[in-house]
C-alpha cells in the first residue's frame, strides 16, 4: 500500500512543482524546466518532470515504507 501512496504523491508532485515554478526564470526555475515533458489537456498546458516523480516516489515509499514497520 505505501507503494501506492507513494507513486501517487509522485505524481502530483511532477505536475504540480512544475506548474507552480512556471514562469521562473531564476536558477532553480531553469534547473526544473529542463526535465518537464510538455502535456497539453484541452486548452490548459501542464508538465510532467520526470526527475521530480522519481525522487518523490522514492523518498516517499521509503518514508511510508519505514513508518509501517
Amino acid at each position: 500500500m505505501a507503494l501506492v501512496k507513494a507513486v501517487l504523491a509522485g505524481a502530483v508532485a511532477a505536475v504540480g512543482v512544475p506548474y507552480v515554478m512556471g514562469g521562473q526564470s531564476d536558477q532553480l526555475g531553469e534547473f526544473l524546466a529542463r526535465g518537464v515533458v510538455p502535456l497539453a489537456i484541452g486548452s490548459v498546458q501542464l508538465g510532467w518532470s520526470w526527475p521530480i516523480f522519481c525522487v518523490v516516489t522514492l523518498f516517499a515509499w521509503g518514508f511510508l515504507a519505514w513508518a509501517n514497520r
